[in-house]
């Protein structure tokens, strides 16, 4: 089976495109047949992070120009990458007949992949919760401030209403340290416990590293310098914590079922 790992986040700024972009190459590193998929649709700008310049994107596909299979661009052996397109209009506007089909449409790439990183656009729209509830685990990143606690309980919210989503991972990004992402993960844990029915896992978190922000300036992901040892080592952690999240279990469609 097809793993699909959707990565999502109450509000813009946190660092999620980051780090969906560096648990792709750490589960490639770990020999995983790993496709990317920016699915921040019309804002997508995963590529800029990854150092690629895609001249397709998911686009192509909705509009009927290309096959899926066409689509994807290989970043190196193991990792594959779509793009889900920049400042194009349409892609930020899909109905439910559209976003059903590029869901579907990833059953015809089940055999040629062992897991999809899906980093989902920003908020609680439509698209994002559906993309979410697509996929078989769900990770949430949030870093400690009170602005990000609250837009990342309204998106769990959302998704809990609209799919009945109930297991998270969560991830804290721009951390001082471990036992502060793990402090801020348990504040948290607290409150969205208390108020919804859904279930938590911490995944760790990443520590505030001006090699991260040179990382993204040079499009060069962090992980891919071997003298970055303690950002590895979190996305290392990271990559190791999937296997602890509950499945989602929700009914509708799933990405690479038939």
């Amino acid at each position: 089976m097809t793993e699909s790992i959707a990565i999502s986040s109450g509000k813009g700024g946190v660092g999620k495109t980051t780090i969906a972009v560096n648990l792709a190459l750490t589960a490639a590193k770990h020999g995983k047949r790993v496709l990317l998929l920016d699915a921040d649709l019309g804002m997508a700008n995963a590529h800029i992070i990854l150092g690629v310049n895609p001249e397709k994107s998911l686009d192509d596909f909705v509009s009927g120009n290309l096959n899926l299979n066409k689509i994807p661009i290989k970043v190196n052996s193991k990792l594959d990458f779509i793009s889900g397109g920049s400042a194009i209009h349409n892609m930020l506007n899909l109905n439910e007949t559209e976003r059903y089909k590029i869901i579907k449409s990833f059953s015809s790439l089940k055999k040629s992949y062992d897991m999809m990183i899906i980093d989902v656009g920003a908020g609680a729209d439509t698209s994002s919760t559906a993309f979410m509830a697509a996929s078989n685990k769900n990770v949430v990143v949030v870093v400690p401030e009170p602005t990000s606690f609250v837009d990342a309980y309204g998106l769990m919210k959302a998704a809990h209403f609209d799919h009945k989503i109930e297991n998270y991972g969560i991830f804290v990004n721009n951390s001082n340290n471990e036992i502060h992402a793990k402090s801020y993960y348990d504040r948290f844990e607290v409150i969205f416990s208390k108020y919804l029915d859904i279930k938590s896992t911490y995944l760790g978190g990443l520590k505030i590293s001006q090699r991260v922000k040179n990382s993204i300036i040079s499009r060069n992901p962090v992980v891919s310098d071997k003298l970055n040892k303690e950002e590895i080592i979190s996305f290392e952690n990271l990559y190791k914590n999937l296997e602890i999240i509950k499945l989602n279990d929700v009914n509708g469609i799933k990405f690479f079922e038939d």
